[in-house]
């Protein structure tokens, strides 16, 4: 994770497809906690909010630089904030916000993701495992528009 990323605030947009009774995920190595090694991780398709862009623009590119897919931007679900913190103190906020999405023919991964996966319902709260998926999982089983969560972290550079 990088320095600008300990102290930004991010601003993203999440689609959530489910087909069949499972969610469409795309794994990557992420470094969870800083100085960790990487390790396979599963999120929704999106990403951060490039400057100039709406919500829908950025789950359109986004789509198309992991799942190389075309989508169509369907209801808003839910919004999701929180603050970063490392070692106790704060760092920056976050908020992501979640849409509905469907997928215009099948998904492959691209070249920004290791893998994409097909998760059934049943099965999302033993693959979303990163602390910024507990709201999502939430919602899911309490329908609730809005989400908060603080998600701690070591102090950079210590490892603790």
């Amino acid at each position: 994770m990088s320095e600008v990323a300990i102290h930004e605030d991010f601003l993203g947009c999440f689609g959530l497809w489910k087909r069949d009774g499972a969610w469409l995920l795309v794994g990557n190595e992420r470094e969870l906690s800083v100085g960790t090694t990487p390790t396979l991780v599963f999120d929704l398709p999106g990403g951060r909010v490039e400057p100039g862009e709406t919500l829908a623009e950025t789950l359109i590119r986004e789509w198309q630089e992991e799942c190389r897919l075309d989508i169509e931007v369907g209801d808003f679900a839910f919004v999701q904030e929180g603050v970063r913190t490392y070692g106790g103190e704060r760092r920056y906020a976050w908020r992501s916000f979640f849409f509905e999405v469907t997928g215009i023919g099948e998904p492959r991964a691209a070249s920004e993701v290791n893998s994409l996966l097909w998760c059934p319902e049943e099965r999302l709260a033993d693959v979303l495992q990163a602390p910024y998926h507990q709201g999502f999982l939430r919602h899911l089983a309490s329908g609730s528009r809005y989400e908060f969560d603080v998600w701690g972290g070591a102090t950079p550079g210590t490892g603790c």
